[in-house]
């Protein structure tokens, strides 16, 4: 890799790391800790995406590839296996119920929007609901949750409404952690399919900036920007529920995890602090 190159990639990584690092100072995960959680990721990169077709990867081909010495590389490896694979997460069971609430016709109105349901009751109620999309998550449990997070209301006449569309733990740190986390790796995931597939099948990746935006066009721009994103996402999960319940041969081999993610950002002015240092 020529110097030029070197340096933008080096920057790049840089502007990565920064928000990620912020997350892990936050909850005080030391460098030693990180450099750590980097050497096993190396390993895992080299074994997952690196290996040469009908051959085992080696320790010896592991150790060119990540820089690590052959030691470093057998010690990983062996906790590498050790761990038990974490599948890709299952939907948050309160958003579930959610999308449920959403998308269920028998939760609807007769004009199709989900309708304020009645607490108890053996069809079409909160409690019919939460059995049917919760997993052993007690209706109250549930109920709560949401209510204390501004996605349900209760009513008066023992009913509960639908405010908004839209599940994130207000409260739980590691809940938005995690959250954070599937979303970085989807985004940097599409990335890198896009740098290796240049010529062939690349994924939708856009993005809209503009500098120098007065205040209160940002702010209008960020409510519309909402509005219409969250229009566009409640469409396109219908689609794939749809196509889910009535559409896909049942029991399948191949399956696939798709999605699309939005999301706004807003620096002001300079992204980046002025560097400085500390006056003794």
């Amino acid at each position: 890799m020529d110097s030029n190159a070197q340096s933008i990639l080096t920057k790049a990584v840089l502007t990565v790391l920064r928000p990620l690092l912020r997350v892990l100072i936050r909850n005080e995960v030391s460098h030693a800790q990180f450099s750590e959680l980097a050497r096993q990721a190396y390993v895992d990169v080299a074994y997952e995406h690196f290996s040469i077709p009908n051959r085992k990867m080696t320790y010896a081909r592991a150790a060119v590839l990540t820089g690590l010495s052959r030691k470093e590389v057998v010690r990983l490896n062996a906790l590498r296996n050790a761990d038990v694979k974490l599948k890709q997460s299952t939907p948050n069971r309160a958003l579930r119920v959610i999308n449920g609430w959403m998308h269920d016709a028998e939760f609807h109105t007769a004009d199709g929007q989900p309708a304020d349901l009645p607490i108890q009751g053996p069809t079409g109620s909160f409690s019919a609901l939460v059995a049917r999309y919760s997993g052993d998550i007690t209706l109250g449990a549930v109920l709560d949750e949401l209510a204390r997070v501004g996605i349900v209301s209760r009513l008066e006449n023992h009913h509960v409404r639908l405010e908004s569309q839209g599940y994130i733990p207000k409260d739980n740190e590691l809940q938005k952690v995690q959250i954070l986390a599937t979303c970085a790796a989807d985004l940097l995931g599409t990335a890198a399919h896009n740098l290796e597939n240049e010529q062939g099948d690349t994924r939708f990746q856009r993005q809209l900036v503009y500098d120098n935006v007065p205040h209160d066009v940002a702010g209008e721009f960020r409510i519309i920007g909402e509005k219409k994103a969250m229009e566009l996402l409640v469409e396109l999960n219908q689609l794939l529920d749809r196509a889910i319940r009535h559409d896909a041969a049942p029991n399948t081999d191949r399956t696939s995890r798709v999605g699309m993610g939005i999301y706004y950002f807003e620096n002001q002015g300079n992204p980046r602090d002025t560097d400085h240092e500390d006056q003794a």
